[in-house]
Parts: C-alpha cells; structure tokens; sequence
C-alpha cells in the first residue's frame, strides 16, 4: 500500500489538503513526521526511517537521492520506493497540481507493494 512521506521541501499544506480530500491515504510532512526528528538529517537516515516505517519518500532531490539508491541497490539495501518531481513539470508552488498528480498516482498503483520503486511524478491536469 502506498503511503507518502513528502520531503522537507514540501509544504505540509500537500499533505493537509489530501488528508482532507483521502483520510485514507497515509502522508505526512516530513517537518511535523515524528515531530520533526529527520529535518536536517542525512539523506540516507531520512530514507533508511522511511523505509522502516514503510513509506514512500516523495522528493525533488535529483542530486543526491539517485546515487544514494545506486549505492543501496549495489548493496542489496531495500527502500519502501521514491517518488521524484521535476520542478518544471510540478513547481514546488503549484500546490494544486501537485496534490492531483499525488492523489492519480494514488489511485492508479496506491494498493501495489512499492518496494524498491522508483517513479517519476507525472503532472495530472
């Protein structure tokens, strides 16, 4: 099942107004999850906490997360899956079209195991 933890780059608003729209869906703003523990921690701490609580890191780091991965995969290390965004398709303002392209992808593989998925976030309209 797909739950989301959105990045700290994500404003909490994404997350309030699915909760709002699907109280089903699982996602939590990594600035309130767990009382804020992870801000300001490694890449590697935040995705190894995620995966131990089995959710799906939705980020906008392109940098960094990828290698992070490669080196996981190299190493037989499971993630529980990431969602990227690429700033020119989905701006980090346009909190509209990021909450319907979260809330279709939802409903299209929300019920599938996302262990060790990666996907690109594609604008839904």
């Amino acid at each position: 099942m797909l739950s989301f933890l959105l990045d700290e780059h994500i404003s909490p608003t994404v997350a309030e107004q699915i909760s709002y729209k699907r109280p089903e869906i699982s996602i939590f703003p990594l600035i309130t999850w767990q009382k804020g523990r992870y801000l300001g921690y490694s890449d590697e701490i935040v995705l190894k906490a995620a995966a131990e609580a089995r959710l799906t890191l939705v980020t906008y780091d392109q940098n960094s997360i990828p290698s992070l991965l490669w080196e996981w995969g190299e190493a037989w290390k499971s993630h529980s899956g990431v969602i990227f965004i690429d700033y020119e398709s989905i701006p980090p303002s346009n909190f509209g079209l990021l909450i319907r392209s979260l809330l279709a992808l939802w409903e299209l593989q929300g019920k599938q195991d996302w262990t060790n998925r990666l996907v690109y976030l594609k604008p839904k309209v």
